[in-house]
């Protein structure tokens, strides 16, 4: 993945695009096989890269993996319920897992942030 980072945001290449990702506006990232999703409340970015690489470009107080496939704004979260973060807006709601192996430092990310 080729990405461009700032403070606030990153540039990231969908679509035959550099388009510019406010961290902000990220619900969620997930892994689909060699690419993953950014889902903002706009939409949705698919581009080529791993979840390594890309959690490595967003700034940790803010995201925090959950999952092995899922990267989460720490931001959005609404509530945990069980081995789910619940994340609900008014046009949108989201239930994403918490892995077994990601479960204690995803919930010491929450009490930080």
């Amino acid at each position: 993945m080729r990405t461009d980072v700032q403070k606030d945001r990153m540039l990231i290449r969908s679509d035959y695009q550099l388009i510019p990702v406010n961290f902000e506006d990220i619900i969620f990232i997930k892994a689909l096989a060699d690419y993953i999703i950014i889902k903002t409340a706009k939409g949705k970015h698919i581009t080529l890269c791993t979840m390594k690489e890309v959690e490595e470009k967003l700034p940790s107080e803010r995201f925090a993996r959950s999952h092995r496939s899922f990267i989460v704004n720490l931001n959005k979260v609404s509530f945990i319920r069980g081995n789910n973060i619940e994340i609900i807006d008014r046009d949108f709601r989201f239930s994403i897992p918490i892995g077994r192996a990601y479960k204690r430092d995803f919930r010491q990310s929450l009490e930080v942030a």
